[in-house]
């Protein structure tokens, strides 16, 4: 297993399709993930991650059903280490 670091979770979003990319931003509450680009989407889930943004909820399970679960809950976990629980 890969160590869980900013530079890995940046890499791993970088590899997704906009579409995957935009699942797994709804998913750890990017707000407004249909809108814009590639880059403005990764910058704002790496806010979240980074714990500078805080997520909004999203209740719709059809929104997020194709986000990648894995760098999901990665992204979480490493929110979690930057500011607590």
């Amino acid at each position: 297993m890969q160590e869980l670091t900013i530079e890995n979770i940046e890499a791993r979003l970088e590899q997704l399709t906009i579409f995957k990319l935009r699942q797994t931003a709804r998913a750890v509450g990017v707000a407004h993930a249909a809108a814009g680009n590639k880059a403005d989407i990764r910058r704002k889930v790496i806010a979240i991650a980074n714990g500078i943004a805080k997520p909004v909820p999203f209740e719709n399970p059809a929104g997020t059903q194709f986000a990648d679960e894995e760098l999901v809950k990665d992204i979480l976990t490493f929110r979690e280490s930057k500011i607590g629980k």
